[in-house]
C-alpha cells in the first residue's frame, strides 16, 4: 500500500523515475536514438502520442499503426512540426481484427526495416456496451489483449533478427490499465461473453 501511495505521489522508484516523470526526462540520458526503430500502437493520443513524439525527437524511426490513418497522419504532422527531420511511417492497423494484425505485420516485414522497440499501448474500453469484433470476440478483449498478443508473436522474429544483427537487445513494452479491477461480476459468465461467436 505504501509503495502504491509513493508511486501515485510521484516518488521515484528504483529506476530514478516516478509517475510524474515525463518522457523527455526518461530519455534525457540517451539523446541519440537514431539507430532504433519503434512501433507504437495507440500513438495518436495520450501516452502513445507523447512516446512517439519524444522517440522521434531523439532520432528513432517511429512507426505509427492506427485504425484511423487520418489521426495517425495528423500525429505525424504534429511531430514533424516540432522535429522536421523525423522519420515517421504511418500504417493501417485495427487491433480488434486478427486479419488486420496479420496484414499490418506482413506489410511492416515487407519493408525490410529493423525492429528494436514494440510498444503495445493502444487500448479500448467498451463502457459496458457489448460489441463483438469481426472475429466474434468482445471488442475490448480483442483490442487490448488478443490483437497485441498476435502482433507481438508475428514481430518477435524480426526483433530477434535485429538484436542478432546489431548486438542490442530489443524491448517489448506492454502498457496496461487498472480498469480490469472495476470488474466485479462472475468470471465464468464473462469468459463465455467475451468469446461468443457472431450468429
Amino acid at each position: 500500500m505504501l509503495q502504491a501511495a509513493r508511486y501515485l505521489l510521484g516518488s521515484p522508484g528504483a529506476s530514478g523515475f516516478g509517475s510524474k516523470s515525463t518522457a523527455d526526462e526518461v530519455t534525457a540520458a540517451c539523446p541519440d536514438l537514431g539507430s532504433l526503430t519503434a512501433i507504437i500502437t495507440g500513438a495518436t493520443s495520450g501516452i502513445g502520442a507523447e512516446t512517439a513524439r519524444v522517440l522521434a525527437k531523439r532520432g528513432a524511426r517511429v512507426v505509427i499503426p492506427a485504425r484511423s490513418v487520418k489521426a495517425a497522419e495528423d500525429m505525424r504532422a504534429r511531430i514533424l512540426g516540432e522535429c522536421p527531420g523525423a522519420d515517421i511511417l504511418v500504417l493501417h492497423l485495427d487491433l480488434s481484427s486478427l486479419a488486420s494484425v496479420r496484414d499490418f505485420a506482413r506489410r511492416f516485414l515487407s519493408l525490410g526495416l529493423p525492429l528494436d522497440l514494440l510498444i503495445n499501448n493502444a487500448g479500448k474500453f467498451s463502457h459496458g456496451q457489448l460489441a463483438l469484433s469481426e472475429d466474434g470476440v468482445e471488442m475490448t478483449f480483442a483490442t487490448n489483449y488478443l490483437g497485441h498478443f498476435l502482433l507481438t508473436k508475428l514481430l518477435l522474429g524480426k526483433m530477434a533478427e535485429t538484436a542478432a544483427a546489431t548486438g542490442v537487445q530489443g524491448r517489448i513494452v506492454n502498457v496496461s490499465s487498472s480498469v480490469h479491477g472495476w470488474f466485479s461480476g462472475d468470471w465464468a459468465d464473462y469468459l463465455k461473453l467475451v468469446t461468443r461467436r457472431k450468429m
